[in-house]
C-alpha cells in the first residue's frame, strides 16, 4: 500500500495549510468570543478554495475528485482544525462536508439539485439532527414520529443537543433528521431526511456550551411540521442504516479535527520547552518533558495513520466495493475512540509545559481543549460506543449488551 498523498492531494493540503495559518490561526479567540460568529469572510475564503465542495461532484458546483472524497475531507479537516483551535470552524466544516455527502449518496436528484450547489458555494449550512433526551447513543429510543400525507410527511417531536441551529435558520439550509415512520417495527421503522430549518410549526432553543463558542448548539422543537417525500433519504423505513453510514463519514472527519487540534497544541507545547529557560536549562531537556512529548507524538502518528487509511477504505468502498462494512466500521471507531482523548492528552500537556500561560487565554491551548472536549463526551458516539463497535465487530453480536 502506498501511504504518500498524490501531487494533487499535497498541493491541496499545502494550500489549505497556508491559509490557515494566515487567515485562521489569528482568529481564533475572535471566533472563541464571538457566539455563533464564524466570520463571512472566512466562509468565502474558504468556498474560493474549494473547501465546500471537497464531497460534492462538479454536477452540483463541488470539486471532489471522484473516488477520493473522504481523503480530500479528512485533509481539509484536519488543516483548518490546526488554524481554528476553538474547533468552532472545523465543526461547521465537517458538518457540511459529511452530510452533504450523505446526500449525495442518497439523495434524490430533486433534493441533490436544491441543496448541494448552496452547500458548495457557503451559502447554506447543513448538519445532522438525530440526538433527543432520551435517544443520544441509544437512537433506538427516539420518539420524534413522522406521518405521510399524500406526498407530505408530517414531523412531530423534539431534537436536541444539535449543532448549527442558529446558522442553518439564519442562513439557509437544514439539517438530516431522524424519526419513525413505523414505531411498531424498531429500528426497521426509522426514516431519515432533509429538514430545512424556518419551516411553519419549527422552533429551536439554543445553548451554552463550555467551548466551540463561535458554532450554535441548541434544539428543535416539530409541531406539524411538513416536509415533502422527495427530502427522504434513500427510502422510507431505511434511515436507521443510512444514518449509521453517515456516522461512519462524519466521524472520520471528527478524528481528523481531534488530530489536527492534537497536531498543532504538540507544535506549540513543543517550540515554548525549546525556548523556555528552568534551572539552567531547557525544558525540552528534562527528559519527564521530552519523553512525554515524544510518546504523545508517536500515538499522534499512529492514529493519524489509522485515520488515513479509514478514510481511503470509504472512498474504496463506494468506488468498487473493496472494503466490508465491518471492516470500515471498526477501523474507524478505532479512530474515534482514541483521537479526542488524544486530542485533549497533548492540549492538557502542552498548557502544563506553559505553566500558568497556559491556563490563561494569552495561549490558544486552553481553547482547544474546550472544543475537543465535546467529542470527548459524546459527540457522533462517545467512547464507550466505540468499544461497543469496535467489540462487536470482532466477537459478533454476544459481545453487545442490548439488542
Amino acid at each position: 500500500m502506498d501511504f504518500r498523498l498524490t501531487p494533487q492531494q499535497e498541493l491541496f493540503k499545502k494550500t489549505v495549510r497556508g491559509f490557515c495559518d494566515e487567515k485562521l490561526f489569528p482568529r481564533s479567540r475572535e471566533i472563541d468570543e464571538k457566539e455563533a460568529g464564524i466570520p463571512e469572510e472566512l466562509i468565502k475564503e474558504m468556498v474560493e478554495l474549494g473547501i465546500f465542495g471537497v464531497t460534492i461532484p462538479e454536477q452540483y458546483g463541488g470539486s471532489a475528485s471522484p473516488g477520493e472524497e473522504m481523503v480530500y475531507a479528512m485533509l481539509a479537516i484536519h488543516e483548518i482544525a490546526r488554524g481554528e483551535l476553538s474547533m468552532s470552524l472545523p465543526v461547521y466544516t465537517l458538518l457540511n462536508l459529511g452530510w452533504s455527502y450523505l446526500i449525495v449518496r442518497h439523495g434524490s436528484d430533486e433534493l441533490k439539485k436544491e441543496v448541494l450547489p448552496k452547500i458548495a458555494s457557503g451559502e447554506w449550512f447543513i448538519g445532522i439532527c438525530t440526538t433527543e433526551a432520551g435517544g443520544g447513543s441509544d437512537l433506538a429510543n427516539i420518539k420524534t414520529t413522522a406521518k405521510k400525507a399524500g406526498n407530505d410527511y408530517v414531523i412531530n417531536g423534539e431534537k436536541t443537543y444539535i449543532s448549527g441551529v442558529v446558522e442553518a435558520t439564519k442562513r439557509g439550509g437544514g439539517h438530516l433528521t431522524l424519526f419513525r415512520t413505523a414505531p411498531e417495527l424498531g429500528n426497521k421503522g426509522m426514516t431519515f431526511a432533509y429538514v430545512p430549518a424556518k419551516l411553519p410549526g419549527m422552533t429551536y432553543t439554543t445553548f451554552r456550551d463550555m467551548g466551540r463558542m463561535g458554532l450554535s448548539t441548541g434544539g428543535f422543537s416539530y409541531k406539524d411540521v411538513k416536509i415533502p417525500a422527495k427530502y427522504v433519504l434513500n427510502k422510507e423505513n431505511r434511515g436507521f442504516y443510512i444514518n449509521m453510514e453517515g456516522f461512519n463519514v462524519a466521524r472520520v472527519l471528527v478524528a481528523s479535527a481531534c488530530l489536527g487540534g492534537a497536531e498543532k497544541c504538540l507544535e506549540l507545547g513543543t517550540d515554548y520547552v525549546k525556548r523556555r529557560v528552568l534551572f539552567g536549562r531547557p525544558l525540552a531537556n528534562f527528559e519527564g518533558i521530552s519523553f512525554e512529548i515524544a510518546e504523545d507524538l508517536t500515538e499522534l502518528e499512529l492514529v493519524k495513520n489509522m485515520l488515513l487509511r479509514g478514510a481511503w477504505m470509504i472512498d474504496q468502498h463506494y468506488k468498487d466495493g473493496s472494503f466490508s462494512n465491518k471492516e470500515i466500521n471498526q477501523t474507524i471507531a478505532f479512530c474515534k475512540l482514541r483521537a479526542p482523548l488524544l486530542g485533549v492528552e497533548i492540549a492538557k500537556h502542552a498548557m502544563m509545559y506553559h505553566g500558568a500561560l497556559g491556563y490563561s487565554k494569552d495561549s490558544p491551548l486552553e481553547m482547544c481543549m474546550r472544543g475537543l472536549m465535546s467529542y470527548v463526551v459524546g459527540a457522533e458516539g462517545g467512547g464507550n460506543i466505540m468499544k461497543i463497535i469496535i467489540a462487536r465487530e470482532l466477537m459478533g453480536d454476544i459481545a453487545v449488551p442490548y439488542r
